[in-house]
């Protein structure tokens, strides 16, 4: 791993500030990011000017950056994720290539202990790996113990957070107490679960790279064909199941194995489509017996309409539609689901989302059909009909379904004076 200029996170707790005086100490040239939770008052604004402090006078860029994140259901994982979303942030600002993290040996076993608890797979058995994506954690091998040995022989002091003191928090529990009767009982114990979860890795590795080849990255879905998932052995068919998980969400904690069970008991319980949520917003669904799919719930939003004018293309809810007028009708064009020829003397005409009670008239049916019952008709998985498109005049008649039927009314015929050719690309 390339440490020649990473931005470190400090905390100012001992792990971080071993990392920093090391990495110095090897050469490198690092930049530092502390980020105040402000969720400790006057002892987060100390942790920052210890922090400051001690970059001064190495000589080390320092940013310190504040969040005002409230109490509350997971905290520490939410501090986590915006710790990491502004490191990201502020690797790119000042073009560097790593991140590195002060995790220990001991937070690897205080992760493995608790994956297990949970009931994990062998992704949870494997821990905390030493390099994912631009994060690296250059002392994953060394014990807490070590740490504080080294910051001890150069007469470094450190920051102590009593938060980490305290139950509060299930892996405090774990630091404070298990590990310590671990320790007694068998020597090295933090160490000898981080080098069973090195193992482990490396036996995750092996057995994901024969599954691998299943998984279809479709848009923002991870698909699982069913007949090459059935014909693989159970033990494979929870890897595959993991490895789309964390290949949607590569931050998530390991899919603990009653989800993993539940999500296989989709493809046993029967025809059409079912739908389970996961950790993370996912959701997975089994659509009939063609394929799992896992995809991320997108968060409540009111898309509103967009009207559509030609000449210029509309991105909306994860779709994109383009416009433009033509000189004639090429049946072989129109034959395509993506596009449609309307007579833009309808017009003019918007996209939104499509509701409970839109009616379309479809080309040649002779009749109304509600837009939802045509989707179910065309077999359009259930969990994407509310989050497909409708073309719409300005009264709100339903002119074309997105990748479906076209309405009677606005077909392009002899009486069409101008043609407006649509083309719609989205996420089914």
């Amino acid at each position: 791993m390339d440490l020649r200029r990473p931005l470190l996170l400090v905390s100012g707790g001992p792990d971080s500030v071993a990392l920093l005086r090391s990495i110095v100490a090897l050469g490198g040239q690092p930049s530092v990011l502390h980020v105040d939770h402000g969720l400790r008052g006057q002892e987060s604004r100390e942790d920052a000017d210890f922090v400051r402090g001690l970059c001064s006078q190495l000589g080390i860029v320092c940013e310190v950056r504040h969040l005002g994140l409230a109490d509350g259901p997971n905290l520490q994982e939410r501090a986590r994720e915006e710790r990491y979303r502004l490191a990201r942030e502020i690797s790119l600002q000042l073009e560097l290539q790593a991140v590195a993290t002060g995790h220990t040996a001991d937070d690897v076993a205080e992760t493995v202990l608790m994956n297990l608890a949970r009931g994990t797979g062998l992704r949870g058995l494997a821990g905390i790996p030493p390099v994912r994506d631009e994060f690296q954690r250059p002392l994953i091998e060394r014990t807490r113990h070590e740490v504080l040995e080294y910051l001890e022989g150069l007469d470094q002091p450190y920051r102590t957070d009593p938060t980490n003191l305290t139950g509060k928090y299930a892996r405090n529990r774990v630091r404070l107490e298990v590990l310590p009767v671990l320790e007694e009982l068998y020597p090295a114990a933090a160490r000898n679960i981080a080098r069973a979860a090195a193992i482990a890795r490396e036996d995750l590795e092996a057995l994901e790279g024969l599954v691998d080849d299943v998984l279809e990255k479709r848009g923002e879905e991870i698909v699982l064909p069913l007949r090459a998932l059935l014909e693989m052995r159970p033990a494979l068919q929870r890897h595959a199941v993991r490895l789309a998980y964390s290949t949607l969400d590569p931050g998530a904690r390991p899919l603990p194995s009653n989800l993993v069970g539940a999500v296989l008991g989709l493809v046993d319980s029967g025809e059409g489509t079912r739908t389970l949520d996961l950790p993370g917003r996912v959701v997975v669904s089994s659509r009939g017996d063609e394929e799992l799919a896992l995809y991320r719930r997108p968060l409540p939003v009111d898309y509103g309409w967009r009207e559509i004018a030609a000449g210029e293309k509309v991105v909306f809810g994860g779709w994109s539609i383009t416009a433009r007028e033509v000189d004639g009708f090429d049946l072989a064009d129109a034959a395509r689901d993506e596009v449609a020829y309307l007579d833009a003397g309808r017009g003019p005409f918007m996209m939104r989302m499509v509701r409970e009670g839109d009616i379309i008239r479809p080309l040649g049916l002779g009749g109304t059909k509600k837009v939802l019952r045509a989707m179910m008709d065309r077999k359009v998985p259930e969990d994407l009909r509310r989050s497909t498109p409708v073309v719409v005049d300005r009264r709100g008649e339903v002119a074309w379904i997105a990748l479906g039927e076209l309405g009677e009314e606005f077909k392009v015929d002899d009486r069409t004076e101008k043609i407006l050719r649509l083309e719609v690309r989205g996420n089914q």
